[in-house]
């Protein structure tokens, strides 16, 4: 290895301990321009495209370094991991079937495979493959993690919470505990045990300790609004689509906030392809000042921007839905930093459409504060008063783009999305201007995997028990409802289109 690939990754390894995998993604690259055979500077940059959740760059790079070892067993796991999210399940399992052959059943390839096994709700799989592992696996947090998740599918939640117990006394790694408490309030969630879920889950809060610095990232919201007004939007340059170019769909929303669900509905119709949440707005965000030579900071550097510039960032844009689209007409990307980019998005993509999808602040801020997007980077989950200032000025953001874009625009609640799913569906189709199709009703029956940490939440009807989940919390809440004011009442959304 170089000195130069050495200096790379350390600065690639400082980015990703901060959890800004866009940042390191786009430093690989330029890296790769000037290494291009380095396997260990193509290695990581698959790693953090995967860790940005684009994941057919993570998939399409660890095939490149499959094809030059074929009997790498790491290259042949990280390829499958990656394949999986993008629900290409039997070629992810071929990958990791061969990698337990060249490891004679070494426990990371055996967890791996048992991994995607369950994820697919294939638990029975999963299971057999570790009870017949030959490695003890009892230690390993991966393996713990699984052995409960496998619990819970089976429904044997007393069972999965001894288990959890005995896992809890003999980790000792302070990230593997967080992780293991989490799914204990998961767990305790669904035995109606609500004070020992949320005790789970503030110990983990607690355990985690990430830092966030609420002050600058609520007054980006702000100075984003004060800056992209109206005028200032119409006068920038933007972008002129191609005849035959697809139709991107931006879903606006916050985590847990019922995007899976939106985005697998949209997916049964043959004109929608589901992108997941897609990186690609960053990833062109990122573009910016290397197109525009600007001396502005994000977002002032637009103004730099000329239509020759939005163009070109445009074609990247749809370069990336070039693996999603096959015939659909319209991808959908579910980022959840679409409410600060959407503005900058409809500049380079003016044919693109935006459903802004709203979710109770109440029943928003447990689902956070009881799952682990810590994992995700979400790291202003680890106080509930920030989530809900948060939801605040996302809902502020969607207000301000309702009344500045010239874009079409949607507007949709969750609530209503599970109560009136034939009626609300017809909304949105109509919107999408696309033809009904029945399969749009049977969601569940897709064989589709959605791309999304909620992946096991999609393949059921529609049911409701999330709707006012919140009340189950109440003794909890009273810092968050102080801080919702009037927003605590939720506000119906207006249809706008």
């Amino acid at each position: 290895m170089t000195s130069y690939s050495k200096q790379i990754l350390q600065k690639v390894q400082e980015y990703r301990s901060k959890k800004l995998f866009v940042n390191a993604a786009f430093l690989l690259r330029e890296a790769l321009e000037k290494e291009p055979d380095s396997q260990e500077l193509r290695f990581a940059y698959a790693q953090v495209s995967g860790e940005s959740r684009d994941f057919y760059t993570a998939a399409t790079v660890f095939d490149e370094l499959v094809h030059l070892n074929a009997e790498h067993p790491v290259y042949l796991v990280e390829s499958a991991n990656a394949w999986s999210r993008l629900g290409e399940i039997d070629k992810a399992v071929q990958y990791c079937q061969e990698a337990v052959r060249l490891t004679n059943s070494g426990h990371k390839s055996v967890i791996s495979l048992a991994n995607i096994y369950e994820q697919n709700n294939r638990w029975e799989e999963a299971e057999s493959l570790l009870l017949n592992s030959k490695d003890k696996l009892v230690e390993n947090g991966n393996y713990q993690r699984l052995r409960v998740r496998i619990l819970m599918a089976q429904k044997k939640f007393s069972e999965a919470i001894d288990q959890l117990n005995q896992f809890l006394k003999i980790e000792t790694k302070t990230v593997n505990q967080v992780k293991l408490l989490f799914l204990m309030s998961k767990v305790f969630d669904q035995l109606g045990e609500f004070d020992n879920a949320w005790r789970a889950a503030s110990k983990a809060h607690e355990l985690d300790g990430t830092g966030f610095d609420e002050h600058s990232y609520l007054k980006s919201y702000e100075e984003m609004r004060a800056f992209l007004t109206k005028e200032v939007v119409d006068s920038l340059a933007k972008g002129v689509p191609e005849q035959g170019m697809i139709e991107p769909l931006f879903v606006v929303s916050s985590p847990r906030s019922g995007t899976s669900l939106l985005e697998q509905i949209m997916g049964m119709h043959p004109d929608i392809e589901n992108g997941g949440e897609m990186p690609s707005g960053s990833l062109i965000q990122n573009q910016i000042p290397l197109v525009t030579d600007s001396f502005h900071q994000w977002p002032m550097s637009l103004v730099d921007l000329t239509p020759s510039d939005v163009n070109s960032l445009a074609k990247q844009y749809h370069s990336h839905c070039d693996f999603f689209k096959g015939t659909s007409r319209i991808v959908s990307n579910k980022a959840l930093n679409l409410y600060p980019q959407l503005g900058f998005l409809s500049l380079v993509l003016p044919n693109s459409r935006a459903v802004f999808l709203h979710r109770n602040p109440l029943d928003h801020a447990v689902s956070c504060f009881t799952n682990n997007l810590l994992e995700a980077g979400l790291p202003y989950t680890n106080r509930i008063e920030t989530i809900g200032k948060v939801w605040i000025e996302r809902y502020k953001m969607a207000q301000h783009w309702q009344d500045t874009l010239s874009i079409k625009m949607l507007v949709m609640n969750y609530e209503e999305l599970v109560e009136n799913q034939r009626s609300e569906t017809e909304r949105l189709l109509e919107f999408l201007d696309v033809p009904w199709h029945d399969d749009c009703m049977a969601f569940h029956k897709s064989k589709r995997i959605a791309r999304t940490i909620s992946y096991n939440q999609v393949n059921q009807k529609m049911y409701s028990s999330a709707r006012g989940r919140w009340k189950n919390y109440e003794k909890h809440l009273g810092p968050l409802i102080d801080v919702l004011g009037s927003f605590a009442e939720y506000p119906p959304s207006i249809h706008s289109q």
